[in-house]
């Protein structure tokens, strides 16, 4: 009897060792883009921001997600996240996948210290402006934004590293 609970534990083991390996091969292949950004909404309580996304699966398996939470960070600091919700989806292999509608609420009290900070260095962006340096200004406004998204995968959590937006 122990040999056999021995064997199946060592199946079991294999199995979910090619599935981890099969989602690894789908996560390094797969690329987002993101659809339509817009600004959605400006109202009392801020500016509302809306995208799509689209997600190009190359490989021959398929995966499972929730809706992503995607959250908007400066400094470390929480700005905006999007609100999570249990839905599925399915990525299919061989496919590009919609996910529908991302919506980020900015409130007015964090645009005002964007404002406040950028107004400071007007004189450095319009110098990167006569130099012609786009690259320049974006140093100049020096809003260091980054961007992580969180989601469960064929039932494993993952989080993003923060990527630099801005």
């Amino acid at each position: 009897m122990n040999k056999l609970v021995g064997i199946g534990l060592i199946g079991a083991g294999a199995f979910g060792l090619i599935q981890l390996l099969r989602m690894k091969n789908v996560s390094d292949s797969i690329s987002t883009k993101l659809v339509n950004p817009r600004v959605h909404k400006v109202s009392l309580s801020g500016m509302s921001f809306r995208t799509e996304v689209s997600i190009n699966n190359p490989t021959k398996d398929s995966i499972t997600i929730t809706k992503p939470v995607v959250t908007l960070t400066t400094n470390g600091k929480l700005l905006t996240q999007s609100a999570s919700e249990n839905k599925t989806i399915t990525i299919e292999p061989l496919n590009v996948t919609q996910i529908d509608t991302i919506e980020l609420t900015l409130g007015w009290t964090v645009i005002g210290t964007f404002v406040v900070g950028i107004l400071k260095k007007i004189p450095e962006i319009i110098q990167a402006n006569k130099a012609g340096k786009t690259t320049n200004m974006a140093e100049a406004l020096g809003i260091p934004m980054e961007m992580t998204f969180s989601t469960y995968a064929n039932g494993i959590f993952y989080q993003s590293t923060p990527e630099k937006i801005l």
